[in-house]
């Protein structure tokens, strides 16, 4: 039996819960192991032990969050050959979300076997554009996301996997409508998160949380150093609401996750 190794980047649960879910289904076939990429560190010996690789991660402007892209650079040597499958989460669409980091991964010599987008419930609790839901609220939407891993990987074990993202028209429409602006102001966005002092009484929960360090803590407040990787884990943890990264004003509902 194959070792295959699920390696996820998950912010606020979306992601985390997808890979999970992918996990458990493709065990019937593979030697699983799943791995929080945020807690692994050096994942060369995960790699080299893996015969598969699926990575799960979610999208931000149509690009692929900033951790996932640094384990494909760091450790460009280590997917020459290696067999890849993608699984990416999305509020709405990516058009090739998933495709984009595969692109990545097949210049250096990996092979993507499957990809597939999964809709998720939104977290962006600072921004008011779109509605935070928890609980039953998202029922509907997490039914839906679970029977469509069940049936990716149903197809993945069956040799039929889709291919997200990966037509010409998927790829301009993901770079023309959204990555090509996103990559612009990726670098300006990553240093717009701000924790206001009124709220926050040093807690430091959001500093454990934060999967890069970027938020420490300074004279009983956080603070963040502008390597912030989007990924809105301290804007719905922070039990004072205190932070905000893409909205102007601090949420006035955090998401939860799906679990």
């Amino acid at each position: 039996m194959e070792q295959l190794a699920v390696i996820y980047f998950s912010g606020t649960g979306n992601t985390r819960y997808i890979a999970n879910l992918l996990a458990k289904r493709l065990s019937a076939a593979y030697r699983t192991d799943l791995y929080d990429l945020a807690a692994i560190g050096n994942a060369e010996k995960i790699l080299r032990g893996a015969d598969v690789v699926l990575l799960a991660f979610p999208i931000y402007g149509s690009a692929p969050p900033i951790p996932m892209r640094d384990l494909v650079c760091r450790y460009s040597d280590l997917f020459a050959g290696k067999r890849v499958i993608l699984a990416e989460t999305q509020y709405f669409y990516s058009m090739d979300g998933a495709a984009s980091l595969g692109r990545a991964i097949e210049k250096r010599g990996g092979k993507i076997i499957a990809a597939q987008h999964f809709n998720m419930p939104n977290n962006l609790a600072d921004c008011k554009v779109f509605a935070v839901k928890n609980g039953g609220e998202n029922a509907k939407k997490l039914e839906r996301a679970r029977k469509r891993a069940d049936e990716f990987a149903d197809r993945i074990l069956a040799g039929k996997a889709p291919k997200k993202g990966f037509g010409l028209l998927s790829h301009a429409a993901g770079y023309f409508s959204q990555r090509k602006f996103w990559r612009k102001r990726e670098h300006e966005k990553r240093s717009k998160l701000k924790v206001d002092p009124a709220r926050c009484v040093g807690c430091g929960l959001c500093v454990k949380e934060c999967p890069v360090s970027n938020l420490t803590l300074s004279e009983g407040h956080a603070s963040g150093h502008g390597i912030c990787v989007l990924c809105y884990r301290c804007v719905n943890k922070c039990p004072r609401r205190a932070i905000t990264i893409l909205g102007a004003a601090p949420p006035e509902k955090q998401y939860r996750g799906p679990d």
